[in-house]
């Protein structure tokens, strides 16, 4: 029996030291986060004194590198921020374009999805039809046409290279046969 109780607590204390360094483990772990909310709370403390304090040149007085760093990168920030301002105001522009049409026959801005032109009245299948017809009427900048390779098929409409297998000429928009 000496040996099974040796073994009994041989295990004990294996499982005590396993269990202390599980407890271990747990506090350092609530260290750090208790380490990273102050790290917040001094950010915040640092951030509201730095406004309270920028226009004092009393408090100032031996930071000022760190103020005017600061400063600077508060500048950068803002001249960053209008960049990306700009940036969503330009895909918000070009999704409003995107999303409306104008009315060939009265120039009326409407949506793409509307049924009808609010403006003459027009149904959407009139506008698309002659949307169409006044593109392939466009005529095709001399500088964007590429000379087909000697028998490679061309379209009817416009003469631009098509590639086999394509059912509507990526220049003008006829249909193919």
């Amino acid at each position: 029996m000496g040996f099974l109780d040796e073994m009994q607590a041989s295990l004990d204390r294996t499982a005590a030291d396993a269990n202390r360094a599980l407890q271990v483990n747990r506090i350092k772990s609530q260290m750090n986060d208790a380490l990273k909310r102050r790290q917040q709370l001094a950010g915040q403390l640092g951030a509201s004194l730095y406004e309270a304090t920028k226009d004092n040149a009393e408090l100032r007085q031996g930071r000022e590198e760190l103020f005017d760093g600061i400063a600077a990168i508060d500048n950068e920030r803002a001249q960053l921020q209008a960049q990306i301002d700009e940036l969503e105001r330009q895909a918000q522009a070009a999704a409003y374009a995107s999303a409306f049409i104008d009315c060939p026959f009265c120039h009326n801005r409407l949506q793409q999805s509307s049924m009808f032109c609010s403006g003459c009245g027009k149904s959407m299948a009139e506008i698309q039809a002659e949307l169409a017809r006044q593109a392939q009427a466009a005529p095709v900048p001399v500088d964007a046409q590429v000379a087909p390779a000697d028998g490679a098929a061309t379209c009817p409409s416009c003469g631009a290279p098509i590639q086999a297998g394509h059912a509507f000429c990526m220049n003008c928009g006829h249909k193919l046969a």
